[in-house]
């Protein structure tokens, strides 16, 4: 084996800015209440829990959304790797996490809880600030942690 490899760029990244074309998706983030409520028509009524990544720049503009982890009637697995990746990858400043409970009943569980940790401790080390966790449902109700005090 050659000890002088040389190594070389393999991948370049580039972020790519598009202009908006859903007029559903609000042009700033300016509370929890907001956030649930949109999200509320985009994956409430879903059958399966349906986890997303709400990417924000220093303005609480959103740059990009995402479907991380698409699970099961009561459960959604997703690895902070994964919302991390795509944080990382549209240059956000900081995010909130969604996901939607099928059953109607917004209580988060012990894996949401322990989740959520997970994730605030990730992107504490990271530098990217987690705004909040919202539980939506089909009916508009939510549970917020930022709200409920649970994310400081």
């Amino acid at each position: 084996m050659n000890n002088n490899f040389i190594c070389e760029e393999i991948m370049t990244l580039k972020q790519v800015k598009r202009k908006r074309n859903n007029k559903d998706i609000p042009e700033k983030i300016v509370s929890s209440f907001d956030l649930a409520h949109w999200m509320s028509k985009v994956i409430g009524t879903e059958c399966r829990e349906h986890l997303i990544v709400v990417c924000l720049n220093t303005k609480n503009q959103i740059n990009c959304y995402s479907t991380v982890s698409v699970g099961s009637l009561n459960q959604s697995i997703a690895h902070p790797r994964d919302v991390m990746q795509r944080a990382l990858l549209s240059n956000a400043a900081r995010i909130a996490i969604l996901h939607n409970h099928p059953s109607g009943n917004p209580t988060p569980s012990t894996n949401d809880d322990a989740f959520t940790e997970r994730m605030k401790k990730v992107c504490d080390l990271i530098g990217i600030d987690l705004l909040d966790h919202i539980i939506v449902t089909d009916n508009n109700t939510y549970y917020s942690y930022r709200e409920e005090s649970r994310l400081v």
